[in-house]
């Protein structure tokens, strides 16, 4: 009984995990530079299920063949969006497989496709709610005044001065990132990161999200409704649980 219901509650709280993750994608379908997440699981045998025969409900013993899942982790599919122009000065997008560096605002290093940039109030290039833009000579200071950054991510002020170049790289082979806010990753180690050799920069151009509304839609449907098939199953056991008590209980 305990095992059927043990797994009945790893299959809800997948379900619920994914449904926690495809929500998200959906919120993010504006987000600039945007990668969809998916739930992957590990199906393994469920030892104990019940069935209901003329409105009782009835144990079923190993072997029944039944599967359910438990999360294994949550993968971030890392394909590249369609390349929009917005014609805004302080819109940045990479064509190709580079990233932007950001220093994060307790010192870290962040990478990210989104390139919806902004100026802070001491006048830096910065990603909201993550951190500073990164320059090969460190944060990118552009001051009030206009700027232009070429395809090999050169930035020179209105006036044609050179300020820096954009720090575009990309994870090391195997490398694990940490997704945060607003389409970053977390690099833990500045040495987890190699230069990017095949980009374009564009300028007054964002990189859209790949989220597709309806594969979230559709996975998300499939998910609630397989979360209630898990918790109407462990009503059943938690019935057959109670009913049993009471027999021993009368006895």
């Amino acid at each position: 009984m305990y095992s059927g219901f043990y797994t009945l509650a790893s299959g809800i709280l997948t379900r619920q995990n994914e449904i926690d993750v495809l929500g998200n994608n959906i919120t993010n379908i504006k987000t600039p530079g945007y990668k969809t997440d998916r739930v992957e699981t590990s199906a393994f045998e469920m030892e104990l299920m019940v069935r209901m025969e003329n409105g009782e409900p009835t144990v079923l013993g190993d072997g029944v063949g039944q599967v359910s899942s438990i999360i294994q982790d949550i993968h971030t599919i890392m394909e590249p969006g369609i390349i929009e122009n917005t014609e805004r000065e302080l819109d940045v997008a990479i064509n190709g497989d580079g990233f932007f560096n950001i220093r994060t605002q307790d010192g870290g290093t962040a990478i990210t496709k989104n390139g919806n940039f902004d100026l802070d109030n001491e006048g830096y290039l910065t990603l909201n709610g993550v951190g500073r833009v990164l320059g090969q000579n460190g944060e990118i200071y552009i001051g009030a005044s206009g700027f232009k950054i070429t395809a090999d991510g050169a930035i020179t002020s209105a006036d044609g001065n050179y300020i820096d170049t954009l720090l575009i790289n990309k994870p090391a082979e195997g490398i694990t990132v940490e997704k945060i806010e607003n389409s970053a990753f977390v690099i833990q180690n500045a040495g987890d990161l190699v230069a990017a050799e095949s980009f374009t920069v564009i300028q007054g151009a964002l990189e859209s999200s790949i989220v597709d509304m309806n594969t979230e839609l559709t996975k998300l449907i499939e998910a609630q409704r397989s979360f209630q098939l898990y918790s109407s199953a462990m009503k059943i056991i938690d019935q057959m649980d109670q009913n049993g008590s009471s027999k021993i209980a009368s006895v």
